[in-house]
């Protein structure tokens, strides 16, 4: 099950709480009050870091960020009722170490958006792109920083999604910079800045799930990380979203 711990800090919170993840998912319900499913952008930003294996990659990871149908079936589970949301690496994702100059991170190339019920996937292709986590480790603690933005329109579901760049991968996102950064955007203009540094992205992806695509309302946040040995933890997390 999840575990609950705490990390010292140069940057304000000094000491900050964190949620980690080893083979297991977060899923928090939403107050879409008044929305449902008529929500056009929701947007998702995480405050995280990867535990440090001494120098290795990790291997067949999967870090899954988006929304579900309520919190019993989420997309971790083979009964999952609905969810769709952005997959950081592919099905089988290497996130290959980076030594960072002291401060070492994680990089993934690959990424796929996808649409699961049960365990029918509707994937988009696998796009290229490099995104960098940070380790639990180096001579500065670290929190790093990903963003995901669903998009829909019809029938149609916009994707796209950010990471600090390398360059920063090495420094650490106080939660005052990561609020600033998720409150960047939100209208669909521009990419965010973390630490006065442009972030990166993959290109903006879309997928047409077809008629009926959100019968179950999406009104559940959902983290998914795939791997046992090496956790996730996640430091803070913001939502927005626009009607």
């Amino acid at each position: 099950m999840p575990v609950i711990g705490q990390r010292n800090y140069i940057l304000p919170p000094t000491t900050d709480t964190f949620v980690s993840l080893a083979n297991e998912e977060f899923t928090r319900k939403l107050d879409l009050t008044g929305f449902g499913n008529s929500w056009s952008k929701i947007k998702i930003g995480i405050s995280c870091a990867i535990a440090d294996t001494g120098g290795g990659n990790i291997a067949n990871t999967q870090f899954f960020v988006g929304l579900s149908s309520g919190t019993a079936f989420p997309f971790g589970s083979i009964s999952c009722v609905h969810a769709v949301g952005w997959m950081f690496g592919s099905a089988a994702a290497t996130w290959t170490y980076n030594a960072g100059a002291g401060n070492p991170y994680y990089s993934a190339a690959t990424f796929r958006y996808l649409r699961r019920v049960g365990v029918t996937e509707t994937n988009g292709t696998v796009g290229s792109v490099t995104i960098s986590v940070p380790t639990t480790a180096g001579s500065l603690q670290r929190r790093g920083f990903i963003e995901v933005m669903l998009a829909q329109a019809a029938t149609t579901v916009a994707f796209n999604a950010y990471s600090e760049a390398a360059a920063t991968a090495a420094s650490d996102v106080s939660f005052e910079q990561f609020m600033y950064s998720t409150s960047q955007g939100i209208g669909g203009s521009g990419t965010p800045y973390v630490l006065e540094v442009q972030c990166v992205g993959g290109a903006a992806q879309s997928l047409t799930p077809g008629a009926g695509w959100n019968t179950n309302v999406l009104d559940t946040l959902d983290i998914y990380w795939s791997n046992p040995t090496y956790s996730l933890e996640i430091y803070a997390i913001a939502t927005q979203f626009t009607s």
